[in-house]
């Protein structure tokens, strides 16, 4: 130690340099891997999905989903909640491989319990009725509540939302997906659009 005490300053700076390198590049990464780490789970975690609602079946452009999406998350969840409502569009382009990724990707999520509620173009229900994807809501509603389904398009949030789709939702056919963990979320959005009885 006392010969590095009588090193000038110049032979100090590559006394370390040579043999603490590796040292110092090691240190700098784990703080610099704890800080992002802290800053990401602890002080700035991202948003978590509140609901995911997913159009199914036909083209729905994001400028409509990103409005849904706002409008859903401003309405059904609390100010000081980290959690956003995400707006998904799992539709065929005609082109396979394209069709064949949208389809894994759907998969996927329908498997990781991330698709909550799906809103199905006109003729494409009937093969998620068929293979079970859909929820018994007779679990989650009164009779009476039950007794208010029927095409979406008759709701005046999906009438309104119409004018931005250029189109209207006749024919179109919503679900709960079975498998979906978010019971209170699911209540609230139908809640909130069907506009059912408190």
């Amino acid at each position: 130690m006392g010969k590095f005490k009588s090193l000038t300053l110049r032979q100090k700076i590559g006394y370390i340099r040579d043999y603490y390198t590796i040292h110092i590049i090691v240190a700098i990464v784990a703080v610099a891997a704890v800080g992002w780490t802290l800053n990401h789970y602890i002080f700035n975690p991202p948003p978590r999905t509140f609901i995911n609602i997913s159009f199914y079946g036909q083209f729905v452009s994001e400028g409509l989903r990103i409005t849904l999406a706002e409008n859903l998350t401003n309405s059904l969840v609390e100010e000081d909640a980290n959690y956003i409502v995400v707006v998904e569009n799992f539709f065929t382009s005609g082109d396979m491989q394209f069709d064949m990724a949208m389809s894994q990707r759907m998969v996927a999520m329908a498997s990781a319990r991330e698709l909550d509620i799906l809103i199905i173009a006109p003729g494409a229900a009937d093969n998620f009725l068929e293979a079970g994807f859909a929820q018994d809501l007779s679990n989650m509603l009164s009779m009476d509540e039950m007794a208010q389904l029927s095409n979406i398009a008759y709701f005046p949030y999906f009438s309104n939302l119409a004018t931005q789709f250029s189109g209207d939702f006749d024919g179109w056919t919503m679900i709960v997906m079975s498998n979906s963990g978010r019971d209170v979320a699911v209540r609230s959005f139908l809640d909130y659009t069907l506009l059912f009885f408190d």
